[in-house]
């Protein structure tokens, strides 16, 4: 009897060090920015819209904490939109960014927990299709035990520090982005050569690949097409 009692109890404590999972959250997940991008020169100012987000995990409360694509999107938005870089509505803007989270490596336990996110971002002239920029950015980022006691809140702080970090230097990047200055209507400052059947078949190999999404080779394939 005393042997099932302390049993009980042991799984008692079990329970209440480990807790329940929960998603990450959007709030932390968001990167203020410095005040020298919020004011920096860009062709991309105002005019970034974000097309689509996947890749996401949803939680298992009774598993671990992950990161959803909602989540992921809304941080996303809130971030380039701090920083001046966010177009008004998805579809405004000269370009259109494609996100797709590729993995989360996570820790089973410890102390301190390390999470790294690998996301491929791509920035596309809305207009013509045309990749300005393709990159996967992966960085980890560390939650020590002193942040929280509880294993499951220590993964979901990794989890959202992995991806305000992610986030933080894609918006480095993209103010680093040498581009011309494109229209919504895909008119630049620099003509470019490349046919519109190149552009098609460039599109189709992306497509192929599983690089974007049915949604995105529609709409750039319309919009070469027009």
């Amino acid at each position: 009897m005393n042997n099932n009692f302390l049993g009980f109890v042991i799984l008692g404590c079990l329970v209440f060090l480990s807790g329940c999972a929960t998603p990450a959250r959007v709030e932390q997940m968001v990167v203020s920015g410095t005040p020298s991008q919020r004011i920096a020169a860009t062709p991309l100012r105002n005019n970034v819209a974000v097309h689509d987000v996947t890749g996401g995990q949803e939680t298992n409360p009774m598993w671990k904490s992950n990161v959803g694509s909602s989540e992921f999107s809304k941080a996303l938005e809130e971030s380039l939109r701090t920083v001046g870089l966010l177009a008004a509505n998805r579809q405004a803007g000269s370009h259109t960014l494609t996100v797709h989270l590729q993995n989360v490596d996570q820790p089973f336990m410890g102390l301190d927990m390390t999470v790294t996110a690998a996301v491929n971002y791509i920035v596309a002239e809305r207009a013509t299709g045309k990749e300005v920029f393709n990159r996967t950015v992966a960085v980890p980022y560390t939650a020590k035990f002193g942040d929280s006691l509880l294993g499951v809140e220590r993964l979901k702080l990794a989890n959202e520090g992995a991806i305000r970090t992610n986030i933080s230097q894609l918006i480095e990047e993209l103010f680093r982005l040498k581009i011309d200055n494109v229209s919504i209507n895909g008119s630049s400052s620099t003509d470019t050569t490349q046919s519109n059947e190149d552009k098609l078949k460039e599109l189709k190999r992306l497509n192929d690949a599983g690089l974007i999404s049915k949604d995105v080779y529609l709409e750039r394939q319309n919009a070469i097409l027009r």
